[in-house]
């Protein structure tokens, strides 16, 4: 009986899906803009994700992005001119932006002190920039939470785009 057991918990383990840590290509989704708006940039922090590599930069953009030897890290983006800036027509430029690495499921919101010294926040937490076009100088900010990000498994940066 034993050895029957044994095995039985030997084939659970092996066949014990492991969900943890998987790697995404993760893009800025559902940012709403209105026909005079535009992005000129983003800073995300983020918790519990390493950060493999920046696999796009929309043209016209500088794209910073860093994990801490802690848990945290940041994405950040601005672009250089007017001309660079993502109306609602170009919000695609932000699709595939990044590859990474998550080392847990996704907290959508933040944890807090889990009885300990520790903060520990939500994965994805940060800021757009929203302009006014024919408005110089004013922005707004928008909230970019981990609904804002969309997450596709992959091992790799896809191909360059033209």
């Amino acid at each position: 009986m034993l050895p029957a057991l044994l095995l039985t918990a030997a084939l659970a383990v092996r066949s014990a899906p492991v969900d943890h840590p998987k790697t995404y290509l993760a893009s800025i989704t559902g940012i709403r803009l209105t026909k005079d708006e535009y992005v000129d940039g983003f800073s995300i922090a983020t918790w519990g994700v390493t950060l493999r590599a920046v696999c796009h930069f929309p043209p016209g953009w500088d794209i910073d992005a860093g994990s801490s030897a802690d848990p945290s890290g940041q994405i950040k983006g601005e672009g250089s001119l007017g001309v660079t800036y993502l109306d609602r027509t170009r919000l695609s430029e932000l699709s595939g932006l990044v590859l990474i690495t998550l080392v847990d499921a996704v907290q959508v919101k933040d944890i807090g002190h889990d009885g300990g010294p520790v903060f520990i926040p939500a994965t994805f937490k940060g800021h757009v920039s929203i302009g006014t076009y024919g408005v110089d100088g004013k922005t707004r900010k928008g909230r970019l939470t981990a609904r804002n990000i969309k997450l596709v498994p992959a091992d790799r940066c896809p191909p360059l785009r033209d």
